[in-house]
């Protein structure tokens, strides 16, 4: 399938390594003009924006100021912003200690990473989003598959989950999608961590957690399902929740 975003304008959070730095990749030789946001540029994303229409802008957009920033320089480059995907996300820091060991700091900073970033940047876009605008907001499959070790996390994006499907009631008849997508364990730096260097190793984890296809995802991957959704051609999609995790979530609903 052919995907054309030429003429488009996207925003993408997080940008800087990662899901984000893929989507930005793929929407850019999509052909979309791409504002790439960061807290701070990676040497990946500074060596993309010097090969694509890619243009890094500096900002923390789980902060109101930052969020209205990166607005901002999408709209300032491209008059107005076509597709916005909202990726900043972080896991419980003191995972695996247990619920009754998590304060109210710390369920603040999982609510302010991941679910406020996409609150308000979309509320700082979505007036600069034309008919045919489409969101895309990275959740989890822990929104629907509980973990005991990371419930601030999970309990987040299953709030993104929901904000996503009433945001794609709310906008529809203004012609702006929005859609989810749930990655499931993707070699990005939240996994760096836990992965062993061992490909064979990485293989056996993977099936012992119960990826059924036997590999974790690559953030390639989860881009191409981003940009898929953010085209013309899922101009029926809206209010849907992919997830992406190789059959790890083995339950109807």
């Amino acid at each position: 399938m052919n995907i054309s975003l030429k003429g488009k304008s996207a925003l993408v959070t997080g940008a800087s390594r990662g899901i984000g730095l893929a989507s930005a990749k793929l929407l850019a030789e999509s052909g979309a003009g791409v504002v790439a946001v960061a807290r701070s540029a990676s040497d990946e994303l500074n060596i993309l924006a010097a090969a694509y229409d890619v243009h890094p802008a500096e900002a923390n957009a789980s902060t109101s100021e930052g969020a209205a920033a990166a607005v901002e320089a999408a709209v300032s480059r491209y008059g107005r912003l076509d597709i916005l995907v909202n990726n900043i996300g972080a896991t419980d820091a003191r995972a695996g200690e247990g619920f009754l060991k998590l304060s109210d700091d710390d369920w603040t900073e999982m609510l302010e990473v991941n679910l406020m970033s996409v609150v308000r940047t979309t509320r700082a876009a979505l007036p600069h989003m034309p008919p045919g605008g489409a969101i895309v907001n990275i959740s989890s499959m822990n929104a629907v598959m509980p973990n005991a070790r990371i419930i601030a996390y999970s309990a987040s994006k299953a709030a993104v989950t929901n904000l996503s499907k009433n945001l794609a009631l709310a906008y529809a008849p203004q012609g702006i999608r929005v859609n989810t997508v749930a990655p499931g364990p993707t070699e990005t730096a939240m996994w760096e961590a836990r992965l062993p260097a061992d490909e064979e190793e990485k293989i056996r984890m993977a099936k012992e957690i119960g990826i059924a296809v036997g590999r974790f995802a690559q953030p390639e991957e989860i881009a191409e399902l981003v940009v898929f959704l953010a085209s013309d051609r899922a101009s029926m999609i809206t209010g849907a929740d992919y997830i992406i995790d190789g059959g790890l979530v083995k339950t109807i609903h």
